[in-house]
């Protein structure tokens, strides 16, 4: 088991090295074409996706929360599917991939939570939900500001404004449940093992959410070293190392 999760450890870790190398070639006057560099990126996804399949393969079928786990598994496929698709060059069909991919997510989410707070008759106490409430109006209030009104007000066609705003909310009910899923798991698992996954689940799932609104809509094109696509490709492999210590947990 040890040297089964060495393995994955090594891989990811050499997969995200690899893009970041190639991200900064251009500080050395070293030049690569876009296809290329897209290419290793599918390729480090891939490797991620295949891990992430086998190990969620292992987790316990009888257990409630592997459900969670299955949507989080078809939420990195279908994004994976929008990479490729945007690599095909297949724009349109890529951002509703990226919608179905946080939908999925948000899923696996709710999922947890529901099946945890059911099963250990788990609830927020009053001062939790008021620091929930009060973090999700301050949210929507920075993506109000900083996504939903510049895309309304904008003069882009209307198909793309509905994808913009479905993509903004997406993200926001994402990072919503992930307040209340890191409230319950802090609360009630500090610090064992099982919390660990969940943390880095969490994680994950938060940072490619934070990362999609920055870079999209308060950055906008930013190409610089392609940092946006360094801190997708980091967040997308946390969450598949999450699932593969879920798997190896279920493996024992």
């Amino acid at each position: 088991m040890e040297k089964g999760l060495r393995v994955v450890e090594v891989s990811l870790f050499l997969s995200l090295f690899v893009v970041i190398l190639l991200s900064f070639l251009p500080l050395l006057n070293v030049s690569i074409s876009n296809q290329i560099y897209d290419f290793v990126y599918l390729l480090a996804e891939i490797i991620g996706l295949l891990f992430a399949l086998i190990y969620a393969l292992k987790i316990d079928k009888n257990q409630k929360l592997w459900l969670g786990w299955f949507f989080i598994l078809l939420g990195l496929g279908a994004y994976f599917l929008k990479d490729l698709l945007n690599f095909l060059d297949q724009q349109n069909l890529s951002g509703i991939l990226g919608i179905l991919s946080f939908i999925l997510i948000f899923v696996g989410i709710l999922i947890f939570i529901i099946f945890i707070s059911n099963s250990l008759r788990l609830r927020l106490t009053f001062n939790e939900n008021f620091l929930l409430v009060i973090n999700a109006i301050l949210l929507f209030i920075l993506i109000l500001q900083v996504g939903l009104l510049p895309t309304l007000l904008s003069k882009d066609p209307l198909w793309d404004k509905v994808i913009s705003v479905i993509y903004l909310l997406g993200n926001y009910f994402i990072l919503v449940v992930f307040m209340i899923l890191f409230l319950t798991v802090t609360t009630n698992f500090w610090g064992g093992e099982i919390a660990r996954n969940y943390y880095l689940l969490a994680l994950g799932i938060a940072l490619l959410s934070v990362a999609s609104i920055i870079f999209s809509y308060v950055l906008g094109s930013y190409e610089l070293l392609k940092l946006d696509k360094i801190i997708y490709l980091g967040a997308y492999l946390v969450i598949v190392y999450a699932i593969v210590k879920e798997g190896l947990m279920h493996a024992v």
